[in-house]
């Protein structure tokens, strides 16, 4: 008997942990500010070992726009970013990618608000960087392109910040 109960006890724990895992890899929908925060705090991504929020203030108000981790993949995170407007969040984009590296404000800043680059390990010793720009509605990738191993030893590379870490 005592083998039995152990048996369906052990059963029990594993169905609650499978029902956890399933729901840690499967974001809110909508997904808003406030259902991201709290599906990561119900342990959303799981052990996923990228950030799952990254910070900077995309404005220039003083007031750090945030990335929320959406959902991850071999080499990085999708991010949904988000803007505090009148006591509110609002969606800037729901799709950015980006990796433990971060995010740059980019020079300049149309329409408001500065471009961005995101670096993501390439894989192949290099780093894909993709350029973001607020469109008037939402950020939009602008361009992508991979930076090979061998030009992020190239010194013009170094003084960009793009130097591998």
């Amino acid at each position: 008997m005592k083998h039995l109960i152990a048996g369906l006890l052990l059963i029990g724990v594993l169905c609650h942990a499978e029902e956890k895992v399933e729901d840690s890899w499967k974001h809110p929908d909508p997904m808003t500010y406030e259902s991201l925060r709290a599906w990561h705090a119900r342990g959303g991504l799981g052990q996923y070992h990228w950030p799952k929020e990254h910070q900077l203030d995309l404005n220039g108000d003083g007031k750090d726009e945030v990335f929320l981790g959406v959902m991850g993949f071999g080499r990085g995170m999708v991010y949904g970013l988000y803007t505090k407007k009148d006591g509110k969040w609002e969606v800037l984009s729901e799709s950015v990618e980006g990796s433990h590296h971060g995010f740059a404000i980019m020079p300049g800043k149309p329409n408001g608000w500065s471009d961005f680059r995101s670096l993501q390990p390439s894989g192949r010793g290099g780093l894909f960087e993709t350029i973001y720009s607020w469109n008037g509605r939402e950020y939009v990738e602008k361009e992508s392109r991979e930076i090979s191993h061998e030009e992020l030893d190239h010194e013009d590379i170094r003084i960009k910040g793009l130097k591998k870490q």
